[in-house]
């Protein structure tokens, strides 16, 4: 079976990770990529390997003379049909599709865009040329199908990542010192502001803590610019984007999630494999990825993107709704609170839960994070097999 991945590889993000580990763990059939960004991250560029790519936009290949923009869909289009894959894979993009793919079946894989397409002309009349989708979470799928209305089949692949090879187990209680780490893209759904209001609220509480970030974007500057505002440039460190996030793990004793959505969230899941307990907002795919109260502490969130600026002077550019995992409904996008975050946090080191949680996470991750039954699954709903 052959398989074209359409896809935008200018940022490292979920979609953009998930692609390349399944490209380098695949065991049948063959693919190809269809790259709709006129350029690909440096950080992803290294882990494509000999996978057969093309530029969507480029009028010769490896030139950066693009079409005219009334032309590309066209273009598109001619691109897809001439690469005869059995199956056209759209990683969370929905391009503007002229009409119905010939002699392939076309999936549309959510990675959370879902979430925030608008509910227009082009989005409905995409979804209409779709044959099927996958969703990474039930979340997912409801998202889908309250935003779209969709009548295609739907189906749910939770997503994974591949295990550590190996990683250092917890063995103590945390003491006099804590450490906090998040890892993600550094923009403003990511709300990286309040792990870093978190450390200012331990703090308060006569705890110790730094915060590990590892990652960058375009909030960076504007996040390091709080952290001198607030005096802890000697608590707060900047790591930079990290390809192996083992030794990050290694050193954190509780992971903080802190998006306003979230479809399932893989750093969330690597923390769970390093026996890392998690702090992370009940909202969308969240909980499916760590269960609260056993591999860590769910919170819902209340602060409000405005109430955030005040905090800390930065926007959350998100004007659309998000699910509430707890209701089964749409709601407004909120914000974890940062001062519940420390006193959670705090209940757990004078209980002295901390391993309990620890030791739960690697159980789950035994238990339930199966890497290549994942792979094997992908390559059925690739295919158009139910899993």
């Amino acid at each position: 079976m052959k398989r074209l991945h359409i896809i935008n590889l200018e940022k490292m993000g979920g979609a953009e990770k998930i692609l390349l580990q399944f490209l380098a763990h695949t065991t049948s059939g063959s693919d190809s990529i269809l790259c709709i960004s006129n350029k690909i991250g440096s950080e992803i560029t290294t882990f494509l390997g000999g996978t057969e790519l093309t530029f969507a936009n480029q009028i010769f290949q490896g030139n950066t003379l693009k079409y005219p923009v009334f032309m590309r869909s066209t273009v598109l289009l001619r691109k897809i049909e001439r690469q005869q894959a059995d199956c056209v894979i759209f990683w969370d993009v929905i391009p503007n599709l002229v009409r119905k793919i010939f002699n392939s079946k076309a999936i549309y894989y959510d990675h959370g865009c879902s979430w925030r397409f608008p509910q227009n002309n082009k989005t409905l009349s995409f979804f209409k040329k779709i044959d099927s989708c996958i969703a990474i979470s039930c979340a997912s799928k409801k998202v889908m199908e309250e935003r779209f209305k969709l009548t295609c089949h739907i189906e749910i692949i939770k997503n994974c990542v591949p295990p550590p090879i190996t990683f250092k187990k917890k063995y103590d209680e945390p003491r006099s010192k804590i450490y906090l780490g998040t890892a993600s893209r550094l923009d403003s759904l990511k709300g990286i502001g309040i792990p870093i209001l978190i450390i200012q609220e331990l703090k308060k509480l006569n705890i110790y803590a730094e915060l590990y970030i590892a990652g960058k974007g375009a909030h960076e500057y504007a996040l390091k610019a709080l952290t001198v505002r607030l005096g802890l440039q000697q608590r707060v460190h900047f790591l930079g984007f990290q390809h192996n996030l083992t030794d990050f793990f290694t050193i954190i004793d509780f992971y903080i999630s802190s998006p306003v959505t979230e479809p399932f969230g893989l750093s969330c899941m690597e923390a769970v494999y390093h026996g890392v307990p998690v702090v992370f907002p009940l909202i969308d795919g969240q909980p499916e990825v760590v269960p609260n109260g056993k591999c860590g502490i769910g919170i819902a969130p209340t602060l409000t993107v405005l109430q955030y600026h005040a905090l800390t002077g930065l926007n959350i550019k998100f004007p659309h709704q998000v699910f509430n995992p707890i209701t089964q409904t749409m709601m407004k996008p909120l914000v974890l609170s940062p001062k519940e975050c420390a006193q959670r946090i705090s209940e757990v080191l004078v209980n002295q839960n901390y391993l309990t949680l620890s030791q739960n996470t690697l159980q789950h991750a035994r238990s339930h994070f199966h890497y290549l039954d994942f792979i094997r699954a992908l390559e059925r709903g690739f295919s158009g097999r139910k899993t």
